[in-house]
Formats: C-alpha cells, structure tokens, sequence
C-alpha cells in the first residue's frame, strides 16, 4: 500500500495551527521568541505528548498564536497550508480559522484584514497546486455571546468565500444550545455547518453531539469521538447521517481517547457511521495526513480499501461545492 499516492481529503484542519516548522522558526525571532535548539521549540510551538486535558492543549496555542502578527504572515500561512496539503495527497482541502483568535493581541488586523490575506493566500495556491479548497470560519464558546454575534456576521456577510460556520473550543462548562440562533441564521443564509462536539473526555460528552445536530443544524461533527461510550448516540449519528470528522493523534494527546490503541476509529466505522480521516492541527502536533494514514494502519489494521472508503465519505461530505470539488477527485462524488 503506497499511502503516499493515495488521494485524500482534509474535512477538519485548523489554519492558525497548520504552520510548518520553518515558518515557525523564520517568525519566532520577531515576536521575541529565542529559539536555540529542538527542546525550545518544543516547549512553545509543538504537543508530541498527552496535555492534561482539551484545555491545557488549547493554553499552548498561544505561543503560535503570538506569531500570526500581519497580513503578509497570514497569507504566508494559507499559501504554505495549502502547499502542504496537496504534497500530502489531499485533493480536497477545508482550512477553519476563528477571527477572534487571530486577531487576539494584534489590533492592526481586523476580522476583514485577516480574512483578505487568508483568501488571497488560498487563491495564489489554488492556481500553483491541483487541490481545490475553502474556508470554514470558527466561533470561540468561550468568549461572551456578542463576540459569537459579530463572528456571524462576520461570516454571513463573507459567505461567497466561506463554506460553513463552526463552533470550537473547550465543550467542558460551555453549552452549545445557547448559540442556537447565530447557527441557525447562518444556516438559513446557505452557509453549512460543523460543530466541535463530543471531544472533551467528560461526563456526557456523548450527548453534546445531540445538542449540536437538533439546536444548531450540524451538517457534520468535529471529532464526535466520544459517541463509543453511549449505543444509543452510535445509532442516533447513524439515522441522520451525520459525518464525523475524526482526528486519531489529535483525540489522543488531548486525551479523548486514553491511548491510541484504544482509539475507536474501526468500532464507530464498522457500526456504520460515516467516518472521515483528518489531521487536525497538523503544526502543532508535528503530523500530516500521511501520519494518520499510517496510524490507522499500523494500529488499527485498515486496509486500502477502508482507508480508500473514509477519503470518499470526506469527498461526499466536503462542503465545496460538487461541481468544483469533482474536478480534483478521481471518483464519482454523492
């Protein structure tokens, strides 16, 4: 099995959190960051080892977070993203960014500004590299409700060069239910939407997914991991035919999941949920697609085929729109 050669799609990738490492060492100087040596950039920019939980992982962002300071860097960015994915193998490409957390302690980008570099960055790729992708814009749950108001906004009044809306963040403490309306005005504008759901290794985590498809519209689920635990939200994600868009490495040093071993990747697969395969935050995690092709083998037994059918659940449920998405990928898309 060559995974290399395989075509593939990318459903669930963060942009600010894509960044290839030399990138990171051209820009780290500038924002103050000393960088001598491997376990320096370890210690600001890379997670190679289970956090404690979501959150401690979500408090290391930060530090990359500190280096997305101007336009030129942003489009830097989603230029290389794309760059990357396409010698990953991945023909079909979503990228989600949360405008607040880009903007966050850089008062010279507003949420325009940052989406202006990103797309220009995007576009310039597209036409360098065979791969189509899109935008997905993120609403932080936990910063106050008026900043998840001018998010939608924001992302409604773009929607010609956003596919979707999605909601992320730490679940623990932070209800979906009360987003509802902005997801369902965004909806109703033909944006689509993904929801960060059922990852935080918490009581009831299961049951979030369920809040995400009945009170926000949620076309597809972030991670959904935590279904396993409960037959009955496996049979739900079935009926509607929800995608999810799993992240093994990722599930595992956020510490969804207690190991990689115990990933339940084939068990939610075999039980027929629609399965997709994605990396996640690449940069951070120092993996790419490939790695998680590999996992999936060497772990989890796939073969070609099943590793073939989650790359065709991803085409189908990828929310480019078919007649571009269909020019780039090799077989018949739903």
């Amino acid at each position: 099995m060559n995974i290399a050669k395989m075509p593939k799609v990318e459903l669930h990738r963060h942009l600010e959190l894509s960044i290839r490492k030399q990138t990171l060492l051209d820009l780290a100087p500038q924002f103050g960051f000393k960088i001598e040596n491997e376990e320096d950039f370890k210690n600001h920019f890379l997670i190679d080892k289970p956090m404690v939980n979501l959150g401690s992982v979500l408090n290391k962002f930060l530090d990359t977070q500190k280096l997305l300071g101007n336009e030129e860097i942003l489009e830097r960015v989603a230029y290389e993203a794309c760059e990357d994915a396409y010698h990953e193998g991945i023909k079909i490409l979503e990228l989600r960014y949360a405008p607040t957390f880009v903007a966050m302690n850089h008062p010279n980008l507003d949420f325009q500004t940052i989406h202006n570099a990103f797309v220009k960055g995007i576009e310039r790729a597209q036409k360098d590299f065979e791969i189509c992708a899109g935008l997905i814009c993120i609403i932080q749950r936990i910063l106050p409700v008026k900043e998840a108001e001018a998010v939608t906004e924001f992302a409604i009044d773009n929607k010609e060069t956003f596919l979707g809306l999605d909601l992320a963040d730490n679940e623990e403490g932070f209800d979906s239910k009360p987003f509802s309306p902005f997801f369902l005005k965004a909806k109703k504008s033909g944006l689509k939407v993904t929801v960060h759901s059922g990852e935080a290794n918490v009581p009831g985590a299961a049951w979030f997914v369920k809040d995400a498809v009945e009170h926000l519209g949620a076309d597809r689920i972030g991670h959904g991991v935590r279904i396993y635990t409960e037959p009955e939200m496996i049979e739900y994600v079935k009926s509607k035919n929800v995608p999810l868009e799993l992240c093994p490495t990722s599930n595992y040093l956020t510490q969804a999941v207690d190991t990689i071993e115990s990933h339940p990747f084939r068990q939610l697969m075999e039980a027929g949920v629609t399965t997709t395969i994605n990396t996640d935050d690449p940069g951070i995690f120092g993996i790419d697609m490939n790695h998680e092709y590999q996992v999936l083998v060497d772990v989890h037994n796939f073969t070609e085929k099943e590793l073939a059918d989650c790359a065709q659940n991803g085409a189908n449920a990828s929310f480019i729109k078919k007649e571009i998405k269909q020019k780039f990928w090799p077989h018949p898309i739903i």
